[in-house]
Protein backbone atom coordinates (compact mmCIF):
# COMPACT_ATOMS: atom_id res chain seq x y z
CA UNK A 1 0.00 0.00 0.00
CA UNK A 2 1.28 3.77 -0.18
CA UNK A 3 1.57 3.06 3.75
CA UNK A 4 4.52 0.25 3.06
CA UNK A 5 1.89 -2.03 4.23
CA UNK A 6 0.87 -5.62 2.59
CA UNK A 7 -2.27 -5.32 0.24
CA UNK A 8 -5.34 -6.93 1.79
CA UNK A 9 -8.97 -7.18 1.04
CA UNK A 10 -10.21 -4.37 3.04
CA UNK A 11 -7.68 -1.54 0.38
CA UNK A 12 -9.81 0.16 -2.12
CA UNK A 13 -8.08 -1.00 -4.58
CA UNK A 14 -6.51 -4.31 -4.48
CA UNK A 15 -7.58 -6.67 -7.00
CA UNK A 16 -6.97 -5.74 -11.19
CA UNK A 17 -10.60 -5.33 -11.52
CA UNK A 18 -11.14 -2.81 -8.77
CA UNK A 19 -8.82 -0.64 -11.23
CA UNK A 20 -10.61 -1.29 -14.09
CA UNK A 21 -13.53 -0.16 -12.28
CA UNK A 22 -12.21 3.33 -11.99
CA UNK A 23 -11.18 3.25 -15.49
CA UNK A 24 -7.47 2.25 -14.79
CA UNK A 25 -6.12 1.69 -18.67
CA UNK A 26 -4.55 -1.97 -18.98
CA UNK A 27 -1.57 -0.77 -20.40
CA UNK A 28 -1.34 2.26 -17.88
CA UNK A 29 -1.45 -0.94 -15.11
CA UNK A 30 0.99 -2.98 -16.94
CA UNK A 31 3.26 -0.48 -17.21
CA UNK A 32 3.21 0.61 -13.71
CA UNK A 33 3.95 -2.71 -12.19
CA UNK A 34 6.77 -3.04 -14.29
CA UNK A 35 8.17 -0.06 -12.58
CA UNK A 36 7.10 -1.40 -9.66
CA UNK A 37 10.94 -2.48 -8.26
CA UNK A 38 12.43 -2.52 -11.16
CA UNK A 39 14.59 -0.17 -13.70
CA UNK A 40 16.08 0.50 -16.87
CA UNK A 41 17.83 3.34 -17.39
CA UNK A 42 16.18 6.19 -16.97
CA UNK A 43 13.39 4.95 -18.88
CA UNK A 44 9.51 5.21 -17.43
CA UNK A 45 7.51 3.99 -20.24
CA UNK A 46 7.53 0.70 -22.14
CA UNK A 47 5.83 -0.67 -24.70
CA UNK A 48 4.76 -4.44 -24.58
CA UNK A 49 7.22 -5.34 -26.84
CA UNK A 50 10.03 -3.22 -25.08
CA UNK A 51 8.56 -4.89 -21.92
CA UNK A 52 9.37 -8.19 -23.19
CA UNK A 53 12.66 -7.23 -24.79
CA UNK A 54 14.30 -4.79 -21.81
CA UNK A 55 13.37 -6.89 -18.53
CA UNK A 56 15.67 -8.92 -16.17
CA UNK A 57 16.55 -9.87 -13.12
CA UNK A 58 19.46 -7.44 -12.73
CA UNK A 59 17.24 -4.34 -12.75
CA UNK A 60 15.12 -5.39 -9.81
CA UNK A 61 15.84 -3.45 -6.90
CA UNK A 62 16.51 -4.71 -3.59
CA UNK A 63 14.19 -2.12 -1.63
CA UNK A 64 10.14 -2.99 -1.09
CA UNK A 65 8.31 -1.19 -3.61
CA UNK A 66 5.06 1.16 -1.74
CA UNK A 67 2.01 1.60 -3.69
CA UNK A 68 1.62 4.75 -5.52
CA UNK A 69 -1.67 5.93 -6.55
CA UNK A 70 -0.77 9.27 -8.06
CA UNK A 71 2.43 7.29 -10.12
CA UNK A 72 -0.57 4.78 -11.81
CA UNK A 73 -2.76 8.26 -12.74
CA UNK A 74 0.14 9.75 -14.20
CA UNK A 75 0.97 6.86 -16.23
CA UNK A 76 -2.85 6.47 -17.29
CA UNK A 77 -3.32 10.11 -17.86
CA UNK A 78 -0.17 9.55 -20.64
CA UNK A 79 -1.70 6.59 -22.14
CA UNK A 80 -5.17 8.27 -22.54
CA UNK A 81 -3.52 11.23 -24.15
CA UNK A 82 -1.49 9.29 -26.18
CA UNK A 83 -2.79 6.11 -27.56
CA UNK A 84 -4.38 6.05 -31.05
CA UNK A 85 -8.05 7.59 -30.47
CA UNK A 86 -9.70 4.75 -32.19
CA UNK A 87 -7.95 2.46 -29.54
CA UNK A 88 -8.84 4.72 -26.31
CA UNK A 89 -12.41 5.27 -27.72
CA UNK A 90 -12.73 1.30 -28.23
CA UNK A 91 -11.45 1.45 -24.27
CA UNK A 92 -14.08 3.76 -23.15
CA UNK A 93 -17.08 1.85 -25.08
CA UNK A 94 -16.11 -1.14 -23.44
CA UNK A 95 -15.96 0.55 -19.98
CA UNK A 96 -19.06 2.32 -20.29
CA UNK A 97 -20.77 -1.06 -21.49
CA UNK A 98 -19.18 -2.94 -17.94
CA UNK A 99 -19.07 -0.54 -15.42
CA UNK A 100 -21.53 2.37 -16.59
CA UNK A 101 -24.19 2.47 -19.40
CA UNK A 102 -23.68 2.01 -22.62
CA UNK A 103 -23.31 4.94 -25.24
CA UNK A 104 -26.48 5.32 -27.31
CA UNK A 105 -26.21 3.99 -30.41
CA UNK A 106 -27.03 8.15 -31.98
CA UNK A 107 -24.72 9.55 -29.40
CA UNK A 108 -21.69 7.37 -30.67
CA UNK A 109 -20.27 9.13 -33.33
CA UNK A 110 -20.87 12.72 -31.16
CA UNK A 111 -18.70 11.12 -28.42
CA UNK A 112 -15.91 9.44 -31.13
CA UNK A 113 -15.56 12.98 -33.06
CA UNK A 114 -15.74 14.59 -29.47
CA UNK A 115 -12.87 12.66 -27.80
CA UNK A 116 -9.90 14.97 -28.71
CA UNK A 117 -11.16 17.18 -26.35
CA UNK A 118 -12.84 15.63 -23.96
CA UNK A 119 -9.82 13.62 -23.05
CA UNK A 120 -8.15 16.93 -21.59
CA UNK A 121 -7.13 16.67 -18.34
CA UNK A 122 -8.45 13.66 -17.69
CA UNK A 123 -6.49 11.35 -16.15
CA UNK A 124 -9.12 8.10 -16.08
CA UNK A 125 -11.52 6.72 -18.44
CA UNK A 126 -14.11 7.73 -15.79
CA UNK A 127 -13.00 11.41 -15.76
CA UNK A 128 -13.80 10.64 -19.97
CA UNK A 129 -17.16 9.10 -19.41
CA UNK A 130 -18.43 12.06 -17.11
CA UNK A 131 -16.91 14.60 -19.24
CA UNK A 132 -19.46 13.37 -22.18
CA UNK A 133 -22.37 12.66 -20.24
CA UNK A 134 -23.78 16.51 -21.43
CA UNK A 135 -23.59 15.25 -24.51
CA UNK A 136 -25.03 11.55 -23.73
CA UNK A 137 -28.00 12.97 -21.47
CA UNK A 138 -30.64 14.73 -23.54
CA UNK A 139 -32.08 16.52 -20.69
CA UNK A 140 -29.75 19.12 -18.99
CA UNK A 141 -29.42 18.31 -14.99
CA UNK A 142 -28.19 21.54 -13.13
CA UNK A 143 -26.42 22.20 -10.36
CA UNK A 144 -28.32 24.15 -8.25
CA UNK A 145 -25.33 26.46 -6.72
CA UNK A 146 -24.21 27.22 -10.70
CA UNK A 147 -27.62 28.28 -11.45
CA UNK A 148 -27.31 30.93 -8.80
CA UNK A 149 -24.64 32.73 -11.07
CA UNK A 150 -27.59 33.07 -13.91
CA UNK A 151 -28.93 36.58 -13.10
CA UNK A 152 -30.70 38.76 -15.48
CA UNK A 153 -27.89 39.80 -17.73
CA UNK A 154 -26.62 36.22 -18.03
CA UNK A 155 -30.31 35.55 -19.21
CA UNK A 156 -29.92 38.51 -22.14
CA UNK A 157 -26.48 37.32 -23.07
CA UNK A 158 -28.00 33.81 -23.74
CA UNK A 159 -31.30 35.48 -25.48
CA UNK A 160 -29.05 37.07 -27.83
CA UNK A 161 -26.55 34.37 -28.37
CA UNK A 162 -29.28 32.40 -29.19
CA UNK A 163 -30.78 34.85 -32.03
CA UNK A 164 -27.31 35.57 -33.29
CA UNK A 165 -27.01 31.46 -34.27
CA UNK A 166 -30.37 31.35 -35.42
CA UNK A 167 -29.75 31.86 -38.87
CA UNK A 168 -26.24 30.25 -39.22
CA UNK A 169 -25.97 27.19 -40.85
CA UNK A 170 -23.82 25.29 -39.37
CA UNK A 171 -21.58 26.09 -35.91
CA UNK A 172 -17.28 27.02 -35.94
CA UNK A 173 -15.20 28.50 -34.54
CA UNK A 174 -15.03 30.88 -36.96
CA UNK A 175 -18.45 31.80 -36.80
CA UNK A 176 -18.85 31.68 -33.32
CA UNK A 177 -15.63 34.09 -32.85
CA UNK A 178 -17.38 37.11 -33.96
CA UNK A 179 -20.79 36.62 -31.92
CA UNK A 180 -19.29 35.78 -28.80
CA UNK A 181 -16.62 39.01 -29.13
CA UNK A 182 -19.73 41.14 -29.90
CA UNK A 183 -21.36 39.71 -26.79
CA UNK A 184 -18.70 41.10 -24.77
CA UNK A 185 -18.82 44.29 -26.38
CA UNK A 186 -21.99 45.39 -26.03
CA UNK A 187 -23.04 43.71 -22.31
CA UNK A 188 -19.75 45.39 -21.10
CA UNK A 189 -18.30 42.04 -19.75
CA UNK A 190 -15.54 39.44 -20.87
CA UNK A 191 -15.08 35.63 -22.44
CA UNK A 192 -16.29 34.76 -18.61
CA UNK A 193 -19.02 36.76 -18.85
CA UNK A 194 -20.31 35.13 -21.71
CA UNK A 195 -19.09 31.61 -21.84
CA UNK A 196 -20.03 30.86 -18.37
CA UNK A 197 -23.89 31.26 -18.55
CA UNK A 198 -24.14 29.65 -21.94
CA UNK A 199 -22.08 26.65 -20.34
CA UNK A 200 -24.39 25.95 -17.21
CA UNK A 201 -27.52 26.22 -19.99
CA UNK A 202 -25.91 23.55 -22.00
CA UNK A 203 -24.41 21.56 -19.59
CA UNK A 204 -25.77 22.53 -16.50
CA UNK A 205 -22.46 23.18 -14.55
CA UNK A 206 -19.93 26.41 -15.47
CA UNK A 207 -17.29 23.32 -15.20
CA UNK A 208 -16.55 21.26 -18.49
CA UNK A 209 -15.06 21.67 -21.82
CA UNK A 210 -14.40 24.79 -23.38
CA UNK A 211 -17.28 26.74 -24.49
CA UNK A 212 -16.59 26.26 -28.21
CA UNK A 213 -16.09 22.58 -28.13
CA UNK A 214 -19.18 22.29 -26.20
CA UNK A 215 -21.21 23.91 -28.71
CA UNK A 216 -19.88 22.61 -31.76
CA UNK A 217 -20.22 18.94 -30.44
CA UNK A 218 -23.85 19.56 -30.01
CA UNK A 219 -24.66 21.20 -32.78
CA UNK A 220 -27.22 24.21 -33.35
CA UNK A 221 -30.34 22.07 -33.22
CA UNK A 222 -29.23 20.97 -29.52
CA UNK A 223 -28.39 23.82 -28.50
CA UNK A 224 -30.95 26.37 -29.51
CA UNK A 225 -33.25 23.75 -27.93
CA UNK A 226 -31.00 23.85 -24.75
CA UNK A 227 -30.56 27.27 -24.62
CA UNK A 228 -34.78 28.05 -24.83
CA UNK A 229 -35.22 25.91 -21.52
CA UNK A 230 -36.26 27.02 -18.30
CA UNK A 231 -33.53 26.63 -15.80
CA UNK A 232 -34.79 23.59 -12.91
CA UNK A 233 -33.21 21.67 -11.00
Amino acid sequence: TTEGKKLSKRDKASTLDDYSKIGIMPEALRNYLLRLGWSFKDKEIFTEEESIQHFNLEGIGKSPSKLDMNRILSINEYYIKNIDENELFKQLTNYCEIYKEKIPNEKVEKIKTSLKFLKNKAKTLEDIYKNSQYIVQNKVTFNKDDVKLIDDKAKKIVSEFSNNISNIEKLNKENLEPIINSLIKTNETNFKGVGQPLRIFLTGSKFGPGIYDIIISLGKDEVLKRLGNKISW
